[in-house]
């Protein structure tokens, strides 16, 4: 048995105009402030079997061994993907962060790349992530007059993700169980 659940770009517009604007946090101690601040967005297109590629301005504060300078962007691009990942607690839906195109001002291209590839590193170890095995898992009592059932065990066997131009679809397949006391 599988459940599907079908979130439209509309859905995906009026969920980011929620999310965003946002600012990462970059590093995972105090020692440096490197932090990314994505504004409200601009442009949102679904990518075919890639994710969802927002426009926006943005802010990027990056530590270099003598400054940490804030640069503003006023346009940048980024791709949003989601994928599926098992995990040992279950499988989880994870959202891959990447910069895509960012044009800072002033700054030669060649440093421009070295600058998106370093944030898109630490990027890669931010993936906000649901756990939906956890989630969707779980153990329904029933009454008593069902002898000898006490309930109904939901688990969640896989998930699947697939992308349109119209459309991000969730698919999860999953388990029943009853449990009994004979």
């Amino acid at each position: 048995m599988w459940l599907e659940a079908i979130i439209t770009r509309e859905d995906l517009v009026q969920v980011l105009g929620e999310f965003l604007p946002v600012k990462i946090h970059l590093d995972d101690d105090d020692s440096t402030d490197r932090w990314l601040y994505l504004g409200k967005p601009t442009e949102i297109t679904l990518v075919e079997d890639m994710g969802l590629r927002v426009n926006c301005p943005a802010e990027l504060k990056w530590s270099l061994p003598v400054v940490s300078p804030t640069v503003k962007l006023d346009e940048l691009k980024v791709l949003i993907s989601p994928e599926i990942i098992e995990k040992n607690k279950g499988n989880v839906l994870a959202f891959n962060i990447e910069l895509e195109e960012a044009d800072i001002r002033g700054i030669p291209s060649i440093i421009d790349h070295t600058i998106m590839k370093a944030v898109n590193t630490a990027l890669a170890n931010k993936k906000p992530e649901w756990n939906f095995t956890k989630t969707l898992t779980h153990t329904v009592g029933l009454p008593s007059n069902l002898e000898p059932i006490d309930g109904l065990h939901i688990g969640v066997n896989w998930g699947k993700r697939r992308i349109s131009q119209d459309a991000l679809v969730l698919v999860v397949s999953f388990k029943l169980n009853f449990l009994r006391n004979d």
